[in-house]
C-alpha cells in the first residue's frame, strides 16, 4: 500500500491528498468512505486521505518518474465522500488531476504535496457546541409537496457577517450551522439584542435533485452516490433579500419549513 509522507518519500503512483474539515475548520475525525470510478484511497495516521488510483490514470500511476501527460489539472475526477456518521452530510467533490508533482512548487495550492481542503457540511445528527446556532430545515416542492433531496440551503445574517449552508437529505432535511456567534448584537437606540435577523434561500439543480414522496422515505432514508456537490450548486447566483426570514442567536436551534418552485 502506498502512502504519501513527504516529497523525498513520494511514490509517484499516488495522485492527491485530501484534508477533510468541518464547518468550524477543524479536521474531520470520523471515518469517511471515498467512492469514485477506479478510485483507491487510504487514510493516513494524520487523518489525511491519499488518493492512490483513479480511472484513466493507470499508466500515470504506474510511473515512478513524472509523466508529461496528462497536463496538470486537465482531468476532473468526481469523488463521492460518504461519512459513516449522521453528524456529517455526504457530498461530491470535483478533484482536478493530476496534481503538480514538482517538489519546488510544494507550497502552491495545486501541488501534489499540498492537500486539497474539502468542507464536510453538517448532517441530520449534527450537534451544537459553544455559541453555535443551527437552523434545521425541511424543503418541499410547492407544486406537489414532495421532499427535495440534494438542494443547497444557504443562510445569511442581515448584516452579511455570518453565513451557513447545508444540503438536503432524502427526507428533504438540511442542517445549517453558524459555528460561532457573539452573545449579543448591536440594536436600535444604542441597545444590544441577543439575536439577529437572517434569511434562508434554496438552490435546486434539476440535474442532481431528487423529489421524494413522503411514503417512499422509509426505504430510501440513506442517501447513495452520486451525491450533490455543494460547491457546484453554490456557483448559482443567490438573492438573500428574497429568502425566508429567520432569527438566529448563540446556542439556538431553529426549525424552518421551506417551499421551492421552479423559476
Amino acid at each position: 500500500m502506498t502512502v504519501m509522507l513527504s516529497p523525498d518519500l513520494l511514490d509517484r503512483r499516488a495522485l492527491a491528498l485530501l484534508r477533510l474539515i468541518d464547518v468550524t475548520g477543524r479536521p474531520v475525525s470520523e471515518l469517511v468512505l471515498v467512492h469514485g470510478e477506479g478510485v483507491r484511497s487510504v487514510r493516513k495516521k494524520d487523518g489525511l486521505i491519499a488518493i492512490l488510483e483513479a480511472a484513466g490514470f493507470e499508466d500515470y500511476c504506474a510511473s515512478f518518474s513524472t509523466p508529461s501527460s496528462p497536463a496538470a489539472g486537465s482531468t476532473h475526477v468526481q469523488l463521492d465522500l460518504e461519512p459513516v456518521t449522521a453528524e456529517l452530510c455526504p457530498r461530491r467533490f470535483d478533484l482536478a488531476l493530476p496534481r503538480n508533482g514538482d517538489p519546488t512548487k510544494a507550497g502552491e495550492p495545486s501541488s501534489l504535496f499540498s492537500p486539497s481542503s474539502i468542507e464536510m457540511l453538517p448532517g441530520g445528527g449534527a450537534r451544537l457546541s459553544g455559541s453555535a446556532c443551527a437552523i434545521r430545515t425541511t424543503v418541499r416542492r410547492r407544486s406537489d409537496k414532495k421532499l427535495i433531496q440534494n438542494a443547497l440551503i444557504r443562510g445569511q445574517s442581515a448584516d452579511e457577517k455570518f453565513e451557513a449552508r447545508g444540503v438536503t437529505d432524502p427526507r428533504g432535511q438540511a442542517v445549517l450551522i453558524f459555528p460561532s456567534l457573539p452573545l449579543s448584537f448591536p440594536g436600535a437606540g444604542a441597545n444590544v439584542r441577543s439575536d439577529l435577523d437572517a434569511r434562508v434561500v434554496v438552490t435546486v439543480d434539476l440535474a442532481s435533485a431528487r423529489f421524494n414522496a413522503p411514503g417512499d422515505i422509509p426505504r430510501m432514508a440513506r442517501a447513495e452516490p452520486p451525491f450533490a456537490d455543494p460547491d457546484a450548486l453554490a456557483s448559482a447566483a443567490v438573492d438573500f433579500s428574497s429568502g425566508a426570514p429567520v432569527t438566529i442567536g448563540a446556542g439556538r436551534e431553529v426549525s424552518l419549513n421551506l417551499e421551492w418552485s421552479k423559476p
